[in-house]
């Protein structure tokens, strides 16, 4: 038993010195033949497992790699375009994707990568602005960008993550601190939620998220508003054709208006200043949202700086319609089906 343990220990210590004498003459790791054979060897070694060799046309020494030996042809003057590597042609830009065209990994990064440094700049620059961090909110936000999406699934993963949103804007209207003692005997300390709301809609689109937030809490109070843009402006310009507010609107701790899209934030700054004239203070008021822009946020806030904004995602851009980019379409017609 001890001369075979002995026999393999040899013959380990052997493997051991054939691999060593291999990577001293650098015949380890060795670069392709068509790369190879442009240089010579010099028996030197810039490492352990790399030699050095040197390049036949510029008497330069360079490490036995691939990489490094294609990086100096490539670079060295006094090769021959014969025996450079062949570039690999860079991929033309499309103006205009196919229908059939499927963005890449890093083109997926570098949108997400704009979409949180737009959203954590706006978060930077407004403290009113509450955009939730979920995982649950960017997976839902994926079916309904997609336009491949059917009514029946734009309709289901909208309701899903509206009901997110109006739970994340009801804790935001929270006003008393409390402490409740648990069936176990313990103590547990939180926001106790707020039993005295009032929930304005801007129609139709805005009834969507009421319907969310009154399942949420029942007993929210109910107004309407009905303001559309004007789609033969170039601003956009709202338009009220009507208006059904609670009588003691003025009372409500805490009054949510409902509206999915902020594009310019015209119709949000119209309904706004309608809630101020009736009384509601601009603290009180929580604007509740899906998707929002830069653009309608920054003048929402210059002109109502103390008005709370709770949205689940903040889009880069606005196209020359006024609309969301990359957006999701026409929220109200998409959820009601009353596309083309």
């Amino acid at each position: 038993m001890a001369e075979k343990q002995l026999q393999k220990l040899v013959k380990y210590g052997d493997d051991l010195m054939e691999a060593a004498d291999q990577i001293t003459r650098g015949r380890t790791g060795r670069p392709p033949a068509p790369v190879r054979v442009h240089f010579e060897e010099t028996g030197r070694m810039k490492n352990a497992s790399t030699a050095l060799l040197v390049c036949k046309f510029c008497r330069k020494e360079v490490a036995g790699r691939a990489i490094s030996l294609e990086g100096h042809l490539k670079k060295c003057t006094h090769a021959p375009d014969e025996a450079r590597p062949a570039k690999v042609p860079k991929k033309e830009k499309m103006a205009r994707p196919s229908p059939d065209y499927v963005p890449g990994k890093g083109e997926h990064k570098q949108a997400m990568k704009k979409l949180c440094s737009v959203t954590t700049s706006m978060e930077g620059k407004f403290r009113n602005l509450i955009v939730p961090k979920l995982a649950a909110i960017q997976s839902l936000h994926l079916t309904l960008r997609d336009k491949r999406s059917t009514h029946l699934q734009f309709k289901q993963h909208a309701d899903r993550l509206m009901r997110i949103i109006a739970e994340e804007a009801l804790a935001a209207c929270a006003m008393e601190f409390a402490t409740v003692w648990t069936p176990n005997g313990m103590e547990y300390s939180g926001m106790r939620p707020n039993n005295n709301l009032c929930a304005v809609s801007i129609q139709r689109s805005g009834d969507c998220l009421l319907e969310q937030v009154l399942r949420c809490d029942p007993a929210v109070s109910v107004g309407k508003l009905l303001i559309q843009r004007d789609e033969t402006s170039t601003e956009k310009t709202p338009i009220l054709f009507y208006s059904k507010l609670p009588p003691r609107l003025a009372s409500f701790d805490r009054v949510l208006l409902l509206d999915p899209m902020l594009a310019t934030g015209g119709s949000a700054m119209m309904a706004i200043q309608l809630l101020l004239n009736a009384g509601v203070d601009e603290m009180n008021i929580v604007l509740v949202n899906v998707v929002s822009c830069p653009i309608g946020l920054s003048y929402l806030f210059q002109a109502y700086p103390c008005v709370k904004v709770v949205t689940s995602a903040i889009d880069p851009d606005l196209n020359a319609n006024k609309c969301i980019l990359p957006g999701l379409g026409s929220f109200g017609d998409r959820y009601y089906n009353t596309t083309n």
